[in-house]
């Protein structure tokens, strides 16, 4: 579905990737970790287009759909929270206002409003209609709000609820790859815990940054560890990705340890016999063998 192949990004002297490489299928649940200024949202930023990388590919999926929350609230308009969490595409808001106005009995956009509905209606409902308007209700009764709040315009909202609405949006339009960076920031834990569940039940991907160890815990299959300029993917959740780290540190330290002692010994013949000559070539082919020892980290 997603394919990035060598990717490499650096700002200056400070280099974010070097050569990482990642590859998302279908259903994957990926939880991305790593320290903070590690590069997770430049990622982001590098799989949705808005930034390209210094060197590497990236290969999509035609016709992939993505939806991205970022940590900071996008601005608002006139649109009202139900607007907002149903914002399909402009046309299906410009229905959604008819519509509304019209069973309101407020004056539309037209000189005959009975004689314009039947066709409005027809329109509405091929957008996915009152489907997605009752889909839009539970979801943003999921985050917290209540239905008086469904006609309220969206700037009178604080940022956290607004930013809630940009979930709530992105949840019922359900892309194939959804991308969540800091997603329960806003939330309280009701709202925190009811995310929880709706992510375990997504029907597609999707990409999630948190320090939020409880929902990478309970909605992610996988864990993604972004650190000096790497990706590696862990199968598991958070928990299972620190013990999973935790053992590949320590097979890495013994290995390491063995080849010092092995550094050591050669260094040792070639110090104790490079200038005896019945030993000296066996010195010199150590010699060589060193020079050729990739160190381990």
């Amino acid at each position: 579905m997603l394919t990035l192949s060598e990717i490499s990004k650096a700002y200056g002297e400070r280099v974010l990737f070097a050569d990482a490489s990642l590859q998302v299928n279908r259903e994957d649940r990926i939880g991305l970790v790593g320290p903070n200024g590690a590069g997770k949202t430049t990622l982001f930023s590098i799989i949705l287009g808005t930034e390209s990388a210094d060197t590497g590919e990236i290969a999509k999926e035609r016709n992939l759909s993505f939806g991205y929350l970022p940590q900071e609230s996008a601005p608002v308009g006139d649109e009202t929270v139900i607007e907002l969490a149903t914002a399909v595409t402009p046309e299906f808001t410009k229905l959604q206002r008819i519509i509304k106005a019209w069973e309101a009995d407020h004056p539309v956009e037209a000189q005959h409003a009975e004689e314009i509905h039947d066709d409005v209606h027809d329109r509405f409902n091929e957008l996915g209609g009152y489907r997605l308007e009752a889909k839009a209700k539970q979801v943003l009764a999921g985050l917290g709000f209540r239905e008086k709040d469904f006609d309220r315009p969206a700037r009178e909202l604080s940022g956290g609820w607004v930013m809630r609405g940009h979930l709530a949006r992105l949840l019922v339009l359900e892309p194939d790859l959804l991308m969540l960076d800091e997603p329960t920031n806003h939330l309280d834990l009701e709202a925190a815990l009811w995310l929880e569940r709706y992510l375990r039940r997504y029907r597609h991907s999707f990409v999630l940054v948190s320090h939020d160890r409880q929902l990478l815990n309970a909605a992610t299959t996988a864990t993604l560890h972004l650190d000096n300029g790497k990706l590696t993917l862990y199968s598991g959740g958070f928990d299972q990705f620190l013990r999973s780290r935790r053992e590949a540190a320590t097979r890495q330290a013994a290995l390491a340890q063995r080849q010092l002692q092995q550094r050591a010994h050669m260094q040792e013949f070639v110090d104790r016999f490079r200038y005896k000559a019945s030993k000296a070539r066996q010195a010199q082919s150590r010699m060589k063998a060193l020079a050729r020892l990739e160190p381990v980290a």
